[in-house]
């Protein structure tokens, strides 16, 4: 039974509104939306507003889809404590009119006990509980250095049998400057209306980003390294891995939280990783690698943490058709 108060904690921080009144800072729910994907932007600090190398481009900014080439598929699994998964899917597929993109996320842990209101060692019964969302995106350059992109997410909720049903919208812009290697990006994501748990009503959590990017080759080391920043300005100071800090913030972004990244890329086939992220109370380093067969894309990433979720293990699989 000592499990039960570990596996309530993650629902409520990951399912559940932080805050009573929607609308106002530190009150987001459907905080699963802010989890992250691919194991190799979990090695780079999740600074990947600005690149554009997979279809995990799909969550971090759409705007970055029509960099992708070909069709790209990727499946991500990652590990908290105990029984809780996130499940990952993304598509990017590009035409001559732009890129499509296709996406789905799954938050879920296996059935739970269920008991009275009173102290009692003796279970009713079991319920469950999950989050999905679901992901259609579009993205297209508009002058040859500039592609802008828009997606949109329904989201559906379940503790037991009080469900929740919501939508959300993304769009993004990405920018390869003139400076050889150098790219910017832009994105808001999380847009929407309030959802509601029964009489509880919560926003979703919105996030703006400010990304920037700096790749270079080095012929002498047959290597690249890719250097990343990300500022996130969230509309309240909670994430899935801080639900303690109930520090205030706007839209404007009072208080922001900076991400850092670094990719070695040797012979382009096997990639080291690392990146950092400031502004958490329980997150920081972060470090990955992978490994490059083909068409076929393996990455492996580990962020720290330092709360009851723990460290999160991602493991990501692309093919690039």
């Amino acid at each position: 039974m000592r499990r039960i108060p570990h596996l309530m904690f993650a629902l409520l921080i990951l399912l559940t509104p932080t805050h009573s009144k929607a609308g106002d800072a530190g009150d987001a729910g459907a905080l699963f939306l802010r989890m992250g994907m691919g194991g190799r932007a979990t090695g780079m600090g999740e600074a990947f507003t600005a690149v554009a190398k997979d279809a995990s481009a799909l969550y971090w900014n759409p705007g970055a889809m029509s960099a992708v080439l070909g069709t790209e598929i990727m499946f991500m699994h990652s590990e908290y404590f105990q029984s809780l998964r996130l499940e990952q899917l993304a598509l990017t597929h590009e035409t001559e009119y732009g890129t499509i993109g296709l996406g789905f996320t799954g938050l879920y842990m296996d059935e739970m006990d269920r008991y009275e209101d009173i102290p009692s060692a003796i279970p009713l019964g079991t319920f469950s509980a999950y989050d999905v969302a679901f992901t259609v995106a579009f993205s297209r350059y508009v002058i040859p250095n500039l592609s802008v992109g828009v997606a949109v997410k329904p989201v559906y909720q379940k503790i037991d049998e009080t469900t929740a049903t919501g939508v959300a919208f993304d769009a993004g812009l990405y920018h390869v400057s003139m400076i050889p290697g150098v790219k910017f990006a832009a994105v808001i994501t999380n847009v929407g209306p309030p959802m509601k748990f029964e009489e509880e009503e919560y926003a979703l959590p919105r996030t703006i980003k400010l990304g920037a990017s700096y790749e270079r080759d080095i012929p002498s080391l047959k290597s690249d390294v890719l250097v990343t920043l990300d500022v996130i300005f969230p509309n309240d100071a909670s994430s899935v891995d801080d639900p303690f800090d109930d520090t205030n913030v706007d839209i404007l972004g009072e208080i922001s939280k900076e991400h850092f990244g670094l990719e070695w890329v040797y012979s382009r086939m096997l990639f080291l990783r690392t990146g950092f992220k400031s502004g958490y109370d329980s997150q920081g380093a972060t470090v990955g690698l992978g490994v490059r067969y083909q068409q076929f894309m393996l990455d492996y990433g580990v962020l720290f943490g330092s709360n009851d979720l723990g460290d999160s293990h991602r493991i990501s699989l692309s093919l690039r058709v």
